[in-house]
């Protein structure tokens, strides 16, 4: 059983977040507009092309100043504005697929749900350093990959237990519970929420495809501090004798996580011998970034998650 038109459109919000602007996010906004769902912008005014004030005008799509804030600031300032039951975080790298609402709707009419993705696509053309950042941070979303894991009868829906921060869908209600002054961090926010009882998803409508490269977050400094950050996150939760067996285990991560990327790559079956290498680059700097969180915190490398 699926939600009216009319309900759908008062209970969900989605916000773009702006992580690129420019044509990027004018991409985006046009695939979100074209859902005809309730709309809102977090970005940097700067961000804001001719083309898309336009877009802002004509569709009735709300702006929110996000300018110098990190893409978790984004996202809570986009929640805390967010008046509807639901609301989708999506951000401006990527465009919806033409299931997305789909998606949303079966998600949003299971009462046991409290956030949900989809799977991931790549899009052309994408550089092989884009490709390998994406590899890193979503190929466990690939749909190849995603279709490797599937057990059971029900295919196109299966629990989760991480969601990719590029597309997101959670009740406000719940995730407003789960933010606090650095922002909405999904991978600590996931985290919690699972272990308080909620349920998260992926269902295979909620797609979308990532069309343009995120030349600040394919640096090798950003994926240090990505990787600082996460480890940080992590060892707040954890004794010394705790921290120290992770700091160890960082040892064999970069195996392990280039291992997980290049299977993910292999799915896709395009590019595969000039991403390899920057995949490998790529998750060696964040096991040093993860193991570095582990032993020193996470430091200032929230700041530099723009």
């Amino acid at each position: 059983m699926y939600w009216e038109t009319s309900k759908i459109e008062n209970q969900l919000t989605i916000a773009c977040i702006s992580v690129i602007g420019g044509a990027a996010l004018q991409h985006c906004v046009r695939s979100i507009a074209a859902t005809g769902l309730p709309c809102v912008i977090v970005a940097d005014p700067g961000t804001i092309t001719p083309e898309i004030k336009d877009i802002i005008r004509n569709n009735s799509v709300e702006f929110i100043d996000g300018g110098g804030c990190s893409v978790p600031v984004k996202r809570a300032l986009a929640v805390k504005h967010c008046a509807s039951e639901w609301i989708a975080l999506v951000e401006d790298t990527c465009t919806l697929d033409d299931t997305w609402r789909f998606g949303c709707e079966t998600v949003m009419a299971m009462e046991d749900a409290s956030g949900a993705s989809g799977p991931i696509n790549l899009g052309h053309p994408l550089d092989r350093r884009a490709r390998a950042l994406y590899c890193s941070d979503y190929g466990p979303f690939f749909p190849a990959t995603l279709r490797a894991g599937q057990k059971g009868e029900n295919t196109s829906l299966s629990s989760a237990g991480t969601l990719p921060g590029v597309n997101l869908l959670y009740r406000c209600e719940t995730i407003m519970g789960y933010m606090d002054d650095e922002g909405l961090i999904e991978s600590e926010a996931n985290r919690r929420m699972q272990e308080d009882g909620h349920t998260l998803y992926i269902h295979e409508g909620l797609a979308v495809t990532l069309r343009y490269a995120d030349a600040a977050g394919a640096s090798c400094s950003s994926r240090f501090n990505h990787g600082r950050l996460y480890g940080g996150l992590q060892s707040r939760n954890l004794s010394f004798t705790a921290r120290l067996g992770r700091v160890l285990a960082c040892l064999l991560l970069p195996v392990i996580l280039s291992l997980r990327s290049l299977r993910a790559l292999a799915g896709t079956r395009e590019h595969v011998a000039s991403t390899a290498g920057w995949i490998l680059v790529f998750e060696t700097v964040w096991s040093c970034g993860e193991c570095t969180g582990y032993l020193l915190g996470c430091g200032n490398s929230l700041a530099d998650w723009k």
